[in-house]
């Protein structure tokens, strides 16, 4: 009996693993989002409470835009807005990239294309005095650092939202 105890309690243990392995704990969900990887569903409810701090009202699930995480085959590239007929505003996160950013990293690369998809924003590569992107909008091209850190992110957020801008 003692063995089945002992066995109980180490599964018990991994469900309790498997279960909160992959969260992201910064917010508490308040809803799902339909074709959308469940690991990305943080980050677009985050994309939805920035918005809405900026007087916006966005509302990805109503608007159908949809996310994966998958391999990008393109050297260099880390996401993308897709505008395919069959699969209209669909963003696509590389896996590779994925597995290995922080959650900063991910944040901004997320918002960069929900602007693309949700706020149709282009590309801005402008850069600041010290060299740093004065965008999460900026292409791969640019010419700045990215710089995306807690400190300045209302910053970058603020010119995100941004819709004159």
């Amino acid at each position: 009996m003692g063995n089945f105890n002992i066995i109980r309690i180490i599964a018990i243990s991994l469900i309790f693993a498997f279960i909160s392995c992959g969260k992201n704990l910064d917010i508490t969900l308040e809803k799902e989002y339909e074709g959308v990887d469940v690991e990305l569903w943080s980050y677009f409810e985050k994309f939805e409470i920035e918005a809405s701090k900026r007087d916006l009202n966005v509302d990805l699930v109503a608007s159908g835009i949809t996310g994966t995480i998958e391999k990008i085959h393109t050297y260099g590239m880390v996401g993308m807005c897709n505008h395919r007929m069959d699969k209209p505003n669909h963003v696509i996160i590389d896996i590779d990239f994925w597995q290995t950013a922080s959650n900063n990293t991910k944040e901004m690369i997320v918002f960069h294309e929900l602007g693309h998809c949700y706020l149709t924003r282009g590309h801005k590569d402008e850069r600041k005095n010290n060299g740093t992107c004065a965008s999460i909008m900026r292409s791969g091209k640019a010419a700045c650092m990215d710089f995306y850190t807690s400190d300045n992110r209302k910053e970058y957020l603020d010119e995100l939202f941004d819709m004159e801008g």
